[in-house]
């Protein structure tokens, strides 16, 4: 078992060496791409506890139904850190390509190249954007 395999719930994930495929998972699984897991553990590695492995896991296991990831408070909490710090490695994996910023305020998406997650009817979960009202005066 790997460092990065550590930091899942290895019962609904499955571990690939590059990029996750699709094809060879089931649904309901979670496709993690181990590789980048480990750049990401040697490149910043003077981060204290490597919190850049464990909150990039944390995104990717937080994938919602709707394509995003969740709320930045609820990461914090369930990782014993700040929501400062957070923010911040959001901003990183931004600026590296792990995450899609969708919005201003704070909306995101894992890139497929990281993590794909599966619906329990077999599709692979992407962001889908809300509808936007029109409105009219």
């Amino acid at each position: 078992m790997s460092d990065a395999e550590k930091l899942f719930d290895a019962e609904h994930v499955r571990f690939f060496d590059g990029p996750p495929q699709k094809d060879a998972l089931k649904p309901g699984e979670l496709g993690v791409n181990t590789d980048l897991f480990r750049q990401v553990k040697d490149f910043y590695h003077k981060s204290k506890e490597n919190i850049a492995c464990r909150v990039l896991a944390d995104i990717c296991q937080d994938i919602q139904d709707h394509g995003y990831i969740g709320r930045m408070d609820d990461s914090a909490e369930r990782l014993g850190a700040a929501p400062s710090t957070i923010q911040r490695w959001r901003i990183r994996f931004v600026d590296n390509g792990f995450l899609k910023r969708h919005t201003v305020n704070g909306r995101y998406s894992v890139d497929p190249g990281v993590a794909i997650r599966m619906s329990a009817d077999g599709k692979v979960i992407k962001p889908t954007p809300e509808n936007k009202a029109n409105f009219r005066f």
